[in-house]
């Protein structure tokens, strides 16, 4: 069952918070193997919770949902390791607030999902708690740095999940593993209680299996916010910049949903975006400098516990003052830009990522005849959206060689109604994609 779905049959008395509890740590155990989503399962706290839960009336929209929380965000007494050695002994004595928010909806918490290191990086490799697999190929990286939250949610081993997002890291785990995930405008939802990485860009964000999932969890945590909208007349198409390093396979996949969507009569138009060379490597930059700040005290005193990626990052020489001006004037323009490309349009639609994902390991991709950096790449199409502050969302359009596509849609700031309306119509249109066999180990890279 979906998480709509379940929340109807524990209301209606099918399914106790018990039961479902009891199905999602089956599966998560099942599906651990072959995943290794999670950091921490809760099993004991969860089946208390939910025994609790049982003998109670609806506590609120969430009442039994079973729910993973990426281990970035705060449990009390429960350990958050942030996914670095750094913090293995870690055990927080508080909630954060998005936390206790879900617990007053009734969640049941079922553990805590892996993250790249500090959540700085899109493949969630970690080398402490090691490689996440991507539901779809084993030996692939699931997207990052939510992917243990994508890959529970593909695998049913949860029925909701809450993520961060700073460059896209909510968005490029549901496109590369083929989940929903919806990054909310900025500030709808408060990251107290939640690890920093780069505080001008960070935004906490929900992966679900579908739209009305993730709209469902969100409109939990956020009631007031402004979900509700029906109409999706003007769609606005981002080339230029946007498709210049397209995958073909994800180009083919783009241009089947546009399609279904003009078939339908919604209006879709060109809009030509500027190219922009700093780009995304000047919203990188400003990731480095801001935590670089943050975790560098950390890293001279043990530098031995952080992994080799994140060290070259922080043994990187500082911006220059015209170098920190040029990466912002890159970065306003595009801001500037997209902005006033919603005023026009409804919605915008791209690609989520330019590729699918890559194996386990790499830190180059072939994309357009050129071998490229792969984070660059990874979060080149999600980044604008988060130094915009805007709403964002990816959902699974194709399944081309066994590997997911996502496309993006992305809506003016306080108009995350609208994008889930879109989102809703581009899923209605587009078949659904079929369910991981996490048994096959053939696939394996």
């Amino acid at each position: 069952m979906s998480l709509a779905e379940s929340v109807e049959a524990i209301a209606t008395g099918r399914v106790s918070p018990v039961d479902l509890t009891e199905r999602t740590l089956a599966t998560i155990k099942a599906s651990e193997p072959h995943l290794n989503a999670y950091a921490t399962v809760m099993a004991d706290e969860a089946r208390a919770r939910a025994t609790e839960l049982a003998d109670e009336p609806a506590r609120g929209p969430l009442h039994g949902i079973p729910i993973g929380i990426k281990d970035l965000i705060d449990t009390a007494g429960v350990r958050t390791a942030y996914g670095s050695p750094l913090f293995a002994d870690h055990v927080p004595t508080r909630d954060a607030e998005i936390v206790r928010r879900l617990r007053v909806a009734g969640a049941v918490i079922v553990g805590k999902h892996t993250t790249h290191e500090l959540a700085w990086g899109g493949r969630t490799d970690s080398a402490f708690f090691g490689p996440t697999h991507n539901p779809y190929r084993r030996g692939h990286i699931p997207g990052g740095s939510s992917g243990g939250s994508a890959a529970s949610v593909v695998a049913g081993s949860c029925l909701g999940a809450l993520g961060s997002d700073t460059a896209g890291s909510v968005r490029i785990p549901a496109a590369l593993s083929g989940c929903v995930g919806f990054k909310p405008s900025r500030e709808l939802l408060p990251l107290d209680g939640v690890l920093p990485l780069a505080p001008s860009l960070d935004h906490l964000g929900v992966l679900a299996a579908t739209v009305d999932d993730a709209a469902l969890l969100l409109s939990a945590l956020a009631p007031s916010a402004p979900l509700r909208s029906s109409d999706v007349p003007r769609v606005g198409w981002l080339g230029g910049w946007f498709d210049a390093v397209l995958a073909p396979e994800v180009r083919a996949a783009l241009a089947a949903t546009r399609a279904r969507l003009e078939e339908h009569g919604v209006q879709v138009e060109d809009v030509v975006v500027p190219a922009e060379p700093r780009l995304p490597e000047a919203l990188l930059n400003r990731i480095v400098a801001e935590a670089g700040a943050f975790h560098r005290r950390a890293f001279e005193k043990s530098p031995d516990l952080f992994a080799p990626d994140l060290a070259d990052l922080l043994h990187q020489p500082p911006r220059t003052s015209d170098e920190a001006e040029d990466d912002e004037a890159a970065t306003a323009r595009m801001t500037a830009f997209l902005t006033q490309a919603l005023a026009t349009y409804d919605v915008l639609a791209s690609a989520t990522v330019p590729i699918t994902a890559p194996p386990i390991g790499a830190m180059t991709v072939a994309v357009a005849g050129r071998e490229l950096p792969i984070e660059p790449v990874l979060t080149r199409l999600t980044s604008p959206f988060n130094a915009a502050g805007l709403p964002a969302i990816s959902l699974p359009v194709a399944l081309p060689d066994g590997l997911p596509v996502g496309v993006q849609l992305a809506g003016a700031a306080g108009r995350d109604g609208a994008v889930l309306a879109a989102a809703r119509l581009v899923e209605r249109l587009t078949p659904r994609l079929p369910r991981p066999d996490l048994g096959q180990r053939s696939n394996e890279s």
